[in-house]
This record gives structure tokens, sequence and C-alpha cells, in this order.
């Protein structure tokens, strides 16, 4: 993968740690789209974001409902020209609760040249990897 594809990644999960929707979205194209895997517990919106000022709201409704979002990038792994798997460790705690949560999740992100198109958001590695056309 090259570096500034990386370094990309690691710019986008730094921004949702610091809650920084319009850093995010910098880094997004115009027609950006997040998708969610079933499991995904959906608390902010019950179709799919589409175009920045969609997923902005929508990244806004989510990071508000977390007194505490910290993804921290695992692993990357290339799953063909255009998709990246991000492996994520995930700490968070929701809003107004007491208990704190490790997670591992996985994301696959889709580039058009150097800016984000598509977020495909999954609740288990095995399944992020599988959508990529990647083996667990």
């Amino acid at each position: 993968m090259n570096s500034q594809r990386a370094e990309l990644i690691a710019r986008f999960y730094e921004a949702l740690s610091r809650r920084d929707v319009d850093g995010v979205l910098a880094l997004c194209d115009e027609d950006v789209e997040i998708y969610k895997d079933p499991g995904v517990i959906e608390m902010v919106s019950a179709v799919t974001p589409r175009g920045q000022e969609g997923v902005s709201r929508y990244l806004s409704g989510w990071l508000g409902s977390w007194d505490l979002y910290e993804p921290r990038v695992a692993e990357l792994r290339e799953a063909g020209p255009d998709d990246v798997v991000a492996l994520i460790d995930l700490h968070a705690r929701g809003r107004g609760s007491q208990f704190d949560l490790e997670e591992e999740i996985a994301d696959v992100l889709t580039f058009r040249g150097e800016r984000l198109t598509r977020l495909r958001l999954h609740v288990t590695r095995d399944t992020a990897l599988r959508d990529a056309g990647l083996q667990p």
C-alpha cells in the first residue's frame, strides 16, 4: 500500500477520535457514502448517508452518542486497487454509561484516487475481510 493512502487512513481515524467531522470530510469525496453491516446498531439514520452533508449529519449524530470514541488502526490490508480493510481496536463509552468497551472491529474503505468514496462499517473483522474478498 502506498504511504500516502496509509497516512490518509491514519488521519481519518485520528479525526474521528477528536470528533472532528470537518477533518473527516476533508479526506472524503463529495459523493462519499457510509454503508453499515446489518450487525451495526443504528442509532442515527435508517437510510444510507450519502454526500458530504448526509455523512456529516450521520457522523455528528453517531459521535454524539458516545462520551468516548477512540478507534485505533491495528492493521491495514489492501483488497484490490481501490479497497483497504482497516482492522480497528476500538475503545469507547456510550453517552451516560459508566462502562468502557474494548472491541476489535473493521471497516472497508474505498478510494477514488486519494479521496475516500465509501466507508463500509462492520462489527466483526471476519465479516469485513470477507466483504472485501479476503480470507479472515
